[in-house]
C-alpha cells in the first residue's frame, strides 16, 4: 500500500471544498476541534489510524459527508 501523505494546507483545502466546520470535520475524522486547528496549521501531524480516516473523507463528496454527519 502506498504511505499517506499529509500536508497541513491540503487538509484545510478538503474541509473547505467539503464545506465543512472544523468540528464538522473532526466528527467525521474522530478527533476534537482543537486538533483539527493544530493539524491546519501544522502545529501537529496525525496518527496513522487518523491518516487512514482522513484518506476515507477524501473519497467523500459533499453530500456524502453530510450523510455521514447525520447519520
Amino acid at each position: 500500500a502506498k504511505p499517506l501523505r499529509f500536508r497541513a494546507g491540503g487538509f484545510a483545502a478538503l474541509r473547505k471544498k467539503l464545506g465543512l466546520s472544523g468540528a464538522e470535520m473532526g466528527k467525521l475524522i474522530g478527533v476534537s476541534l482543537q486538533t483539527i486547528y493544530h493539524w491546519e496549521r501544522g502545529q501537529s501531524k496525525p496518527r496513522a489510524e487518523q491518516l487512514a480516516r482522513i484518506a476515507q473523507v477524501r473519497k467523500l463528496g459533499k453530500r456524502a459527508a453530510m450523510e455521514q454527519l447525520g447519520a
